[in-house]
C-alpha cells in the first residue's frame, strides 16, 4: 500500500552516519500574524539518494521556471515566503537560496 502526505515543506534536517533525515510539515495560517508547523511524516534517505532526488527536483524547478510557472530571480522578492527551514538557515547567518545566490521567487496568484 502507498500513502501519499501533502506537505508545505520540510524541517529538521538531520544527517548521521550516512543518512539524512528531515520532517514533511504542513503549516496553518491561525490568525494574521500566527502560523501553526505539524509535523506530516519523515523521510530518511542515503546522501546517494539525496544527490538523486536533488537532482529530479532540480529538473522539475527548471521546467516550471521554463514554463514561467516560477521566476528565477537574483535578488531577494521584497516580502519572501519563510519556511520554517529558511528562518532558521537565517537565524544561524546562512543562506537558504542556491550556491549561486539566485533566489526563485513564489508564484503569486492575486
Amino acid at each position: 500500500m502507498q500513502t501519499t502526505v501533502y506537505a508545505d515543506g520540510i524541517n529538521n534536517i538531520t544527517m548521521l552516519e550516512g543518512i539524512v533525515r528531515f520532517d514533511l510539515i504542513n503549516i496553518t495560517q491561525t490568525d494574521k500574524d500566527s502560523r501553526t508547523v505539524k509535523t506530516v511524516g519523515s523521510v530518511a534517505m542515503s546522501v546517494p539518494a539525496l544527490l538523486r532526488t536533488y537532482t529530479e527536483l532540480s529538473g522539475v524547478l527548471n521546467k516550471l521556471i521554463e514554463q514561467g510557472v516560477v521566476k528565477k530571480t537574483e535578488t531577494q522578492p521584497s516580502e519572501p515566503v519563510q519556511a520554517p527551514v529558511q528562518a532558521a538557515a537565517q537565524a544561524r547567518g546562512t543562506t537558504a537560496s542556491g550556491s549561486d545566490g539566485a533566489v526563485i521567487e513564489p508564484l503569486r496568484l492575486s
